[in-house]
């Protein structure tokens, strides 16, 4: 084979253009995007085990004394963790790793370390051209999308892993992690819930952001975006 000739294949294999992602990583993107749906739903339902645990709370007391486990003296209810097992709490929604917390928690650690695999596999494998709006703002806010995408999915996860600690959920459901005290749950201060559920509200205006700019790209630019991310033949 002369030089020449390898110059050719060379410039002609360059010129082969990536029209689809890996099929790893298109199932991958659809996977994670149908967990973190699912993880969504799971949470109204948490909601409802709340409701009837925060409804039940009255009665701890009279629940701790039957069971032979009386709370601690001058314990304050409202500082104990959801389902503290030494304060005769009703332990609603969280029993075992098939409740729906424990599936949330499932969901929430399978998205981490997919999500670890899909940037791996983007990081390692060719990928089409970036899909351009014709406006270099624009370009510039889908570049900003994709990336806040990843970090508020990773934000969210760990943050919810770490509260579910701190709560003692873990323990609760898995038998891992740490077992709060009541007096380790002071008033005030940093409320991690409340930023777990920010980053959640600013994933999905990203979420929403990303759709919309896709359908935009589909339906207003016809570009084909949406084929992009699915299976078929990868170059043209």
């Amino acid at each position: 084979m002369t030089t020449q000739s390898i110059t050719s294949e060379l410039e002609a294999a360059s010129a082969v253009k990536t029209k689809r992602y890996h099929p790893a990583l298109v199932a991958l993107h659809w996977l994670i995007a149908l967990m973190i749906l699912g993880a969504v739903l799971l949470v109204g339902e948490n909601e409802g085990g709340q409701e009837r645990f925060e409804g039940s709370r009255g009665d701890f007391q009279g629940q701790a004394l039957q069971q032979g486990n009386p709370p601690p003296q001058n314990f304050d209810a409202d500082e104990a963790p959801q389902g503290f097992p030494q304060a005769g709490f009703l332990q609603e929604g969280g029993q075992s790793a098939f409740s729906s917390t424990g599936i949330h928690m499932i969901l929430g650690i399978s998205i981490l370390v997919l999500l670890i695999i899909r940037l791996i596999v983007r990081w390692t494998t060719k990928h089409p051209e970036w899909a351009t709006a014709g406006n270099k703002f624009f370009d510039w806010i889908g570049v900003l999308t994709h990336w806040g995408l990843y970090l508020l999915t990773f934000g969210m996860v760990i943050t919810g892993i770490i509260l579910a600690d701190t709560r003692g959920i873990l323990a609760r459901t898995f038998g891992i992690g740490s077992t709060p005290t009541p007096g380790s749950f002071a008033r005030g201060g940093f409320n991690l819930g409340f930023f777990h559920g920010g980053i959640w509200a600013l994933l999905l205006l990203l979420i929403l952001l990303h759709i919309g700019a896709s359908l935009y790209h589909q339906f207003i630019l016809k570009d084909n975006i949406l084929g992009r991310m699915w299976f078929g033949k990868r170059s043209e």
